[in-house]
């Protein structure tokens, strides 16, 4: 009996990328039945001129040699009838017929997985902040699919080795196709701490639209797509478009409103994206919300469109990962029985407080030192939230006695 991965490699280069198949095969069983139906079936489809004219003319015998070719340099074919094949893809209109993989192509199947992308000139706060979330999700289980570009995308695929997990680095160009040879070095790392997957023959160049079609594997793999940083406008739209599409929640990470880079950012969080501020609320919101039904609730009973990102759920996570919770919260006590007296407080750090400062604006100012403070350790230090933390250094700010630093990052003056 013939291979079947023939008849699927023959319809690929048919149909080209991208066509929407998933329809075309709720009436066959396999490309193997789709060949045997004939000439005079496929006229009954929805098929171009040109694709039906390519169907007669090339043969599925012909590409024996590509299945050689794939086997002598150790690039496993995937089709839709392989055990190993994704579950996810098999989900969207235009799922690939061919996906050429370099690695473990058994970590495809992986129960749980999330897609990582953002800028390719991403800031020190973008960088880090991707680092640590991918490192949380890591941690959970969560294999990191991400398209392999410089950038936000490389410290994804990074992060996630440097964690002990597996990462899927999707290609928009053929196998030893060479195409950004700064990556080589990480495409090699992925494909022994992972896989490298491509829906095009080896050594198949790079052309104006192969990114974007690759984009929908990207978000196809991921149970949701993490945007770190993303400028206006962006290249990562068009794989959040075809999240949505996919009817997958895209999460961003909120950043500095004065920053280009996350001006896309910002406008998606406008747009209905949901704002993330570390990898537990991700875990919180995969975890909390029924696939089948996107208005899913959290586990108090509140439906998750009524729950406030900055609400107890979020200060409950923060407090999880304290080390001394009760400890903390003696310091926060305590800070706030000496608000009235905080002039006083901080004569000590030689600053002249001003009067009128509302009192999370104190509880702030008196656990930053001499040291660079992030919003982050503000939030945490002081148990308010994020929120609270931003409008308290604005205030702060606005009188004077601390600076900003950097995105998310100030010190006193």
């Amino acid at each position: 009996m013939a291979d079947n991965r023939i008849y699927w490699l023959w319809l690929q280069d048919c149909l080209g990328p991208g066509a929407k198949v998933k329809d075309l095969f709720s009436r066959y069983k396999d490309a193997r039945d789709f060949f045997l139906a004939g000439e005079n079936v496929w006229r009954k489809e929805s098929l171009s001129r040109v694709v039906r004219d390519k169907l007669k003319s090339k043969k599925p015998d012909d590409y024996n040699k590509n299945i050689t070719f794939c086997s002598e340099h150790k690039i496993y074919i995937l089709c839709p009838d392989d055990e190993y094949y994704p579950d996810r893809l098999l989900e969207i209109e235009d799922f690939p017929l061919v996906l050429y993989v370099r690695g473990d192509y058994r970590s495809l199947k992986n129960e749980k997985s999330i897609a990582v992308i953002g800028s390719r000139t991403p800031c020190v706060y973008g960088q880090k902040a991707a680092e640590k979330i991918v490192s949380g999700l890591v941690e959970n289980d969560y294999l990191i699919v991400s398209g392999g570009a410089l950038g936000i995308d490389s410290v994804a695929h990074i992060s996630a080795i440097n964690s002990g997990g597996k990462t899927i680095l999707v290609m928009g160009c053929g196998h030893g196709n060479g195409y950004l040879p700064e990556n080589s070095a990480l495409r090699k790392l992925v494909s022994e701490n992972g896989a490298l997957i491509t829906e095009y023959p080896p050594y198949n160049p790079v052309t104006p639209g192969s990114f974007p079609m690759r984009n929908r594997i990207i978000s196809a793999l991921g149970d949701g797509v993490v945007i770190v940083e993303a400028a206006d406008p962006s290249g990562t739209f068009n794989t959040a478009n075809h999240a949505l599409e996919q009817n997958k929640d895209v999460y961003v990470l909120p950043g500095d409103i004065e920053s280009g880079n996350f001006a896309g950012s910002n406008r998606l969080i406008t747009e209905g994206a949901i704002p993330v501020f570390s990898s537990e609320d991700i875990l919180l919101y995969c975890g909390t919300i029924d696939t089948k039904d996107k208005k899913g609730v959290i586990k108090n009973g509140k439906a998750f469109s009524e729950v406030d990102v900055d609400s107890e759920f979020s200060k409950k996570l923060v407090k999880k990962t304290a080390k001394n919770k009760n400890e903390k919260k003696k310091k926060v006590e305590e800070t706030v029985k000496s608000v009235e007296n905080v002039e006083e407080n901080c004569e000590k750090k030689e600053k002249n407080f001003p009067e009128g400062i509302s009192k999370n604006a104190a509880i702030v100012y008196n656990i930053m030192s001499g040291d660079i403070c992030t919003v982050d350790e503000a939030a945490r230090e002081t148990e308010l939230s994020i929120r609270d933390v931003l409008v308290a250094v604005t205030e702060l700010e606005m009188f004077g006695v601390i600076e900003n630093d950097g995105p998310g990052k100030y010190k006193i003056k």
